[in-house]
């Protein structure tokens, strides 16, 4: 098949043309992905390098795994896929402590001081904690101000790790949506001098 077929053809057809190890199909579902996957994990990540290893890595493993491949849309399995990696490299802390040292960078430079200080962010996070539900709002604070991990958590609790994770997601999204992006990095950033 000549590149000119291969440029034509769906992600259905280009994930039965790898599965059988055409390599010229690989290649225009990275051409054709590559780029937008990028986007989507910088998007999150702020990091150039970490998020170009993301999306390689999610791409060297389609073609790893191509001979078990199942998927009803390639366009879904991918963007799924980056995500989980992100949400890996978070977990990891590997860019973690990078934006939170841009953060902490902009306060102590009397950028953030201009914005919102510190006993502003204090009082406005406990006001956006205070309307998370009970459960939720138990687990975000062992998390922040106890400084547990996932696991301890749900020893504690005696709940699966997963739904700590999940009502840590919950709690983020609430908080961001109630104060803002910034000022809820910004206050989960001061989370260790949270009183």
């Amino acid at each position: 098949m000549n590149n000119l077929e291969v440029q034509l053809l769906t992600d259905e057809r280009l994930i039965a043309l790898i599965q059988e190890n055409d390599l010229a199909a690989f290649e225009r579902i990275y051409n054709k992905y590559w780029s937008k996957l990028y986007l989507s994990a910088y998007n999150i990540l702020r990091d150039r390098q970490v998020s170009e290893d993301v999306t390689q890595e999610v791409l060297v493993n389609l073609w790893m795994k191509r001979a078990n491949l199942q998927l009803t849309s390639l366009n879904a399995y991918l963007y799924t896929a980056v995500r989980y990696q992100v949400f890996n490299v978070i977990r990891s802390g590997k860019v973690r402590a990078d934006l939170f040292n841009h953060l902490e960078e902009l306060f102590s430079n009397n950028g953030g001081e201009d914005i919102l200080s510190q006993k502003d962010i204090n009082r406005l996070l406990e006001q956006g904690v205070a309307e998370l539900p009970e459960k939720c709002r138990q687990i975000f604070i062992m998390s922040r101000k106890e400084h547990l991990t996932t696991k301890e958590i749900a020893e504690r609790l005696g709940i699966a790790p997963k739904t700590v994770e999940n009502q840590l997601t919950v709690a983020l999204n609430r908080l961001r949506k109630t104060l803002g992006d910034f000022v809820c990095l910004a206050a989960i950033m001061l989370c260790g001098r949270w009183f």
